[in-house]
């Protein structure tokens, strides 16, 4: 093994972790305002916003691509137990 492939290996190694391990948070946290914008109501400083149905529609998109993230981490982590003890083979590669 080579310098190169060891430093092209860490890369995406390190790109994969900030991905998964800051950029789903973000996401999810990005869902919760759009979840709050589209619910509407009374502002900080008093005034009443309209509900918006665009921003609604955006967080629970979000919510579920987060969710469908989370749920394939879970199968991806137990696919051999699932397997074993099940005898399902998951085709999750």
């Amino acid at each position: 093994m080579d310098l190169s492939s060891i430093f092209s290996s860490s890369l995406n190694v390190l790109l994969t972790g900030l991905v998964l391990g800051a950029g789903l948070p973000l996401l999810f946290s990005v869902g919760i305002v759009l979840a709050d914008r589209g619910a509407g109501g009374e502002l900080a400083d008093g005034s009443v916003a309209a509900p918006n149905p665009a921003a609604k529609h955006g967080a629970r998109a979000i919510f579920v691509l987060v969710a469908l993230i989370v749920l394939y981490g879970l199968l991806f982590i137990t696919r051999k137990s699932i397997s074993h003890y099940l005898g399902i083979d998951l085709p999750l590669g």
